[in-house]
C-alpha cells in the first residue's frame, strides 16, 4: 500500500544517500554527527531525516501541495496500478487512483477514470479534504510509546533554531515554539513534556552550536492550574506575566509548554454568546470572578498569538482530529487561535495511536470512511520496537471470578516479576479501575487482603491515585501529597509497588519501572485496552532482556486481539524471530444440490401443580450437576502477539487462592428464607428441616473453593436452588410441531471478472483461487499468462468447483448461521 509515509520514506532514503555523498552538504554534516554520537534510537533518527526532507525538499509546504508538485511521486510504483495511463502526469489523480485502489473504493475509482480532468468532481479539493485541509502546514509523526517522542520534539526545536540562525529570513524555520498537551485532566502528559528541558542538543548538533543555542533558548512551563489564581501583588494571570516578561527581552528561542484548553480557549462559545447579546450595558449572566477568568484567558491567548515565526508541537496529536458536535476538537481550536495573526510556520504532531475514524463526503452518494489519520509523514510500527526499546510482553488471560483474578495477578507478579532494576527502581504493577468507588470499595480491600496473607507489614507499598474527586466521592479524597508521590513513582526511593489508578496513566505516563498492567474491569473500550496494555513496555536497562506481564479478562483479551490485528498486524516472528507455523488451506465444495431441514416449533401448557417432597430433594442435593453445567478452567493462559493476533497460548498453571469459609450455617438459613420471599422463616427451617439442611451445608463448605473461583456461579445461585426445594411443582405438556423445509443451493450467475473466468474453449468457471493484487495487474496487461497458469494441461481448474448462495437467507437469524456452519463442515 502506497501510504504517504511510505512514499516520503522512500524519497527520504534516496535523498539522504545523495546528500551523504556530498562533502559540502550541511545535511551530510548533521546526519554524520548524529550517527557518530549514536545517542538517538532508530525511529528518532529516521523521523529527523523525514523532518529534514519536508523542510529542504518539501520546502515546508502543505502535504497536498507536495503531492501536487510531484515531489513524492514514484512512477515505478504508480505503474503497478490499474489505469495508470489514464492520468498521465497529473500527480493528484495518480495519487488518488492509488489511494482508491488500495482502499477498495471502486465507485470513486470509476468516477475518477471517467472524469480524470475533474469536470464533475474537483479532485484537488478532494485531496485537500483527504489530508484534513488545515490552513497551515501540518505534519504528523507516528511513533510508539517508549520511542522517545519528547526528545524528538526537542530535536525539532533545536534543529529549527539552528537553521533559523543560519537562514535568518527563511520562513521554513521557526524562531519560537508552543508545545501543547491535549488535556489538563491527563496530568501524566504535561510532566512528561517537562523532560524537553533535559535534552542534550550536542546529540544532534556540533558542540559549539549546541552550546550557543542553549544560551539562547528559554523554556517555560505555563501551568494550567495557575491561570485561575491571582497574583497577590497585581491580581494578574501568572502565565501572562511569564509570557510578557520573556517577550520584552527576547523574540528568538522561546518555548512555552502548556495544556491547550485551560490556557488558550475562551470560557464560552458561540451558543453561550447568544444568551448575552441582548443584555443591557453593564449586565452579565456571569459573576465577576468568571468575567475576570475570561478576560485573563483572552489576554494570554492574544499574547501567545502575537509571538512571531511560531511552530506548534502537539503531543498525543490524535486528540486534535475529528470533531465534537459541530465543532473542532479543542486542541485544534487552540491552534486556530494561535494562528489568528498568521504567525504559525508549521504544526508538528506526534502520536503512538494515529487511529481516528472520520468521513469525507464526496457527493450525495459517495463517502470515504477512514480509520487512520492521513497526514502522517513518518510511521514506526509498534512491533519493530518490541525487544529493541520496548519490553517483551507476556500477555495472560483468565476467566475466573474478579476477586480471584485480582489476587492471582498479584501472586503471579510477585512470583515472576518481582525485581530491582540496575537504576535501583523496583518493578511495579498497575491496576486500571473503572471508577473511584470501585477502586475504594472493591479492588483496594482485595489488594489489602492479599497483602495481609502474602506480604504482611508491607501495606505501604499500595498506592491509589486519581485526579479529581466530585461531591459523590468526597469520602475518597486523596492526601495532598498524592500527586507528588505519583510523579515520583519511577524514582529509586519510591517504595510503592502496587498502583491503583482511575482515568489516568493511559497516555504520556513515563514510568519505566512499571512492569505489569492489570485490567480488573469488565469489557472496556478498544482504545483504553490498547493504551493501558502498552504502559508497562518501556525499557529500563535493556529491552531485549526485559519482560512485562499483562493480565486481562477474557473480554479485554479478545478486544486486544482484535485491535492488534486491525491496527498493528503483529506476528511472533516480529517479536521473537520465530516463524508462524500456520498453513493456509483452501476448501472446495463441488455440486451440493438442495439442503433439507426441519422447521421446529415447541409449545408448552401447564397441566398440574403439586407440593414438593422437600426432605427427599434435600437428601438428593449434589454438586455434580453444578460442576457439569458451570464447568470452568482454572488454568492461567499465557499468549504472545502473533500475525493473526494473540497466539501461542499455553497453560502455565492453575489459579490457587487460599480462601476462608465465608458462610456460616445461620447465613444459609437466612438466605433460604430470603429467597423464599417470606414463605419460610429461619425458625421454620430449623424446626422442620434442620438435619437435611445441615447435611447440605457440609457439602457446600466442602466445595467452597470451587465456588469461590467460578466466574459463572455464586453461592447465592446455589442457595436459590436450595430454596426451590420448598416451592410448589408445576407439570406441563410439551408439543413439538415439525415442518419439512428445503433450501436450494444456486450457482452464482455473475459477470464480475473477479468472480468468473471464461476459458479459451468458452467454458465459464465459477470458482477462482486467490489472486494477489499485484498478480491481477500483471494478468490484466498479459492475459496470456493467466491462460498458462490456470488452463494449461498441468494447471487446469476443476469445473466442478462452484460458488453458491442460499436463498432466501437472513444472517441475523441464528438458525441460518448454524445451518451454514454445519453444512460447511
Amino acid at each position: 500500500m502506497n501510504t504517504i509515509y511510505n512514499l516520503i520514506r522512500s524519497k527520504t532514503e534516496t535523498w539522504i544517500k545523495l546528500e551523504k555523498e556530498n562533502s559540502q552538504s550541511i545535511i551530510n554534516d548533521l546526519i554524520t554527527h548524529i550517527e557518530k554520537k549514536d545517542k538517538l534510537r532508530p525511529p528518532q533518527k529516521e523521523a529527523i531525516e523525514t523532518y529534514l526532507w519536508v523542510k529542504f525538499v518539501g520546502l515546508n509546504k502543505k502535504l497536498s501541495e507536495i503531492v501536487k508538485t510531484g515531489l513524492m511521486y514514484d512512477d515505478i510504483s504508480a505503474r503497478e496500478y490499474d489505469y495508470y495511463h489514464a492520468f498521465k502526469d497529473n500527480y493528484v489523480t495518480q495519487f488518488l487512483n492509488q489511494f482508491f485502489q488500495d482502499n477498495e473504493l471502486k465507485n470513486l475509482n470509476k468516477k475518477l477514470i471517467n472524469d480524470p480532468d475533474g469536470k464533475q468532481l474537483n479532485w484537488e479539493n478532494i485531496l485537500e479534504e483527504l489530508l484534513h485541509n488545515f490552513d497551515y502546514t501540518n505534519y504528523l509523526f507516528s511513533l510508539p510509546m517508549g520511542a522517545g517522542k519528547t526528545y524528538l520534539m526537542a530535536s525539532f526545536i533545536y534543529l529549527d533554531l539552528y537553521f533559523a540562525s543560519l537562514f535568518k529570513d527563511d520562513k521554513r524555520f521557526a524562531h519560537n515554539f508552543v508545545v501543547f498537551a491535549p488535556q489538563a485532566t491527563k496530568t501524566a502528559i504535561l510532566p512528561s513534556l517537562r523532560t524537553i528541558k533535559d535534552f542534550h542538543p550536542e546529540w544532534i548538533l556540533p558542540k559549539n552550536e549546541a552550546e550557543r543555542l542553549k544560551q539562547v533558548i528559554t523554556i517555560e512551563i505555563l501551568d494550567s492550574l495557575s491561570s485561575k489564581r491571582k497574583d497577590k501583588l497585581h491580581g494578574n494571570n501568572p502565565n501572562l506575566e511569564k509570557v510578557n516578561r520573556i517577550k520584552q527581552t527576547n523574540n528568538f528561542g522561546l518555548v512555552f509548554i502548556t495544556n491547550a484548553e485551560k490556557v488558550v480557549l475562551e470560557k464560552y462559545d458561540v451558543k453561550d454568546k447568544m444568551l448575552v447579546k441582548d443584555l443591557k450595558k453593564g449586565q452579565s449572566l456571569l459573576g465577576n470572578r468568571e468575567l475576570e477568568d475570561i478576560q485573563k484567558t483572552n489576554e494570554l491567548r492574544e499574547a501567545l498569538s502575537q509571538i512571531p515565526n511560531l511552530t506548534v508541537i502537539l503531543d498525543e496529536v490524535h486528540h486534535s482530529y475529528g470533531s465534537i458536535g459541530n465543532g473542532e476538537k479543542k486542541l485544534r481550536q487552540a491552534i486556530t487561535v494561535l494562528n489568528q495573526h498568521d504567525n504559525i510556520i508549521t504544526v508538528l504532531g506526534l502520536s503512538g495511536t494515529p487511529y481516528v475514524k472520520s468521513k469525507i463526503e464526496i457527493d450525495e452518494k459517495e463517502t470515504i470512511k477512514l480509520n487512520q489519520i492521513q497526514d502522517i509523514v513518518y510511521n514506526y510500527p509498534l512491533n519493530v520496537g518490541i525487544g529493541k526499546f520496548l519490553k517483551i510482553p507476556d500477555i495472560r488471560k483468565s476467566s475466573i471470578k474478579e476477586t480471584a483474578f485480582i489476587k492471582q495477578a498479584l501472586t503471579d507478579f510477585f512470583s515472576d516479576y518481582d525485581k530491582r532494576y540496575k537504576n535501583n527502581t523496583k518493578s511495579k504493577i498497575a491496576f486500571y479501575c473503572p471508577s473511584i468507588e470501585k477502586l475504594n470499595e472493591d479492588i483496594l480491600p482485595l489488594v489489602k487482603e492479599w497483602y495481609k496473607e502474602n506480604r504482611k507489614g508491607k501495606e505501604e507499598e499500595i498506592f491509589r491515585y486519581y485526579s479529581k474527586v466530585d461531591k459523590k466521592n468526597k469520602e475518597y479524597a486523596l492526601p495532598k501529597e498524592s500527586l507528588a508521590v505519583f510523579n515520583n513513582l519511577d524514582k529509586p526511593y519510591s517504595r510503592k509497588r502496587v498502583v491503583l489508578l482511575v482515568a489516568i496513566g493511559t497516555e504520556g505516563w513515563d514510568c519505566k519501572s512499571l512492569t505489569s498492567v492489570v485490567l480488573p474491569r469488565q469489557k472496556t473500550t478498544k482504545n483504553f485496552v490498547l493504551q493501558t496494555t502498552c504502559r508497562c513496555l518501556r525499557e529500563v536497562d535493556n529491552a531485549e532482556n526485559e519482560k512485562a506481564l499483562i493480565y486481562l479478562s477474557e473480554d479485554n483479551y479478545e478486544t486486544l486481539d482484535k485491535e492488534l490485528k486491525e491496527n498493528y498486524k503483529l506476528s511472533i516472528s516480529d517479536l521473537t524471530g520465530k516463524f508462524d507455523q500456520a498453513i493456509k488451506v483452501q476448501v472446495r465444495k463441488p455440486k451440493l444440490g438442495k439442503i433439507k431441514y426441519k422447521q421446529i416449533e415447541t409449545k408448552y401448557k401447564i397441566v398440574k401443580k403439586s407440593s414438593p417432597d422437600t426432605k427427599m430433594e434435600l437428601d438428593k442435593f449434589a454438586f455434580s450437576k453444578y460442576k457439569k453445567r458451570f464447568e470452568y478452567d482454572k488454568a492461567i493462559i499465557s499468549g504472545k502477539i502473533g500475525k493473526s493476533g494473540l497466539t501461542g497460548e499455553v497453560s502455565i498453571k492453575d489459579a490457587q487462592i487460599e480462601t476462608k469459609d465465608e458462610i456460616e450455617y445461620n447465613d444459609l438459613l437466612y438466605m433460604i428464607s430470603k429467597y423464599s420471599y417470606g414463605l419460610l422463616s429461619e425458625t421454620d427451617l430449623i424446626k422442620a428441616h434442620d438435619k437435611p439442611l445441615t447435611s447440605v451445608f457440609r457439602r457446600i463448605i466442602k466445595e467452597h473453593g470451587w465456588i469461590y473461583l467460578n466466574p459463572y456461579l455464586d453461592i447465592e445461585d446455589i442457595i436459590r436452588d436450595i430454596s426451590a426445594c420448598f416451592m410448589d411443582r408445576v407439570e406441563y405438556a410439551k408439543e413439538v410441531i415439525e415442518t419439512e423445509t428445503e433450501i436450494e443451493l444456486l450457482e452464482w450467475q455473475c459477470s464480475s471478472p473477479e468472480m468468473t473466468f471464461v476459458s479459451p474453449s468458452g467454458s465459464v468457471y465459477k470458482f477462482m483461487p486467490p489472486i494477489s493484487r499485484r498478480d491481477a495487474r500483471t494478468y490484466q496487461r498479459h492475459p496470456e499468462d493467466m491462460l498458462e497458469d490456470y488452463f494449461s494441461a498441468d494447471n487446469n481448474i476443476d469445473p466442478q468447483d462452484i460458488s453458491f448462495n442460499y436463498i432466501p437467507i437472513k444472517w441475523t437469524q441464528s438458525l441460518n448461521r448454524t445451518l451454514c456452519r454445519k453444512c460447511s463442515n
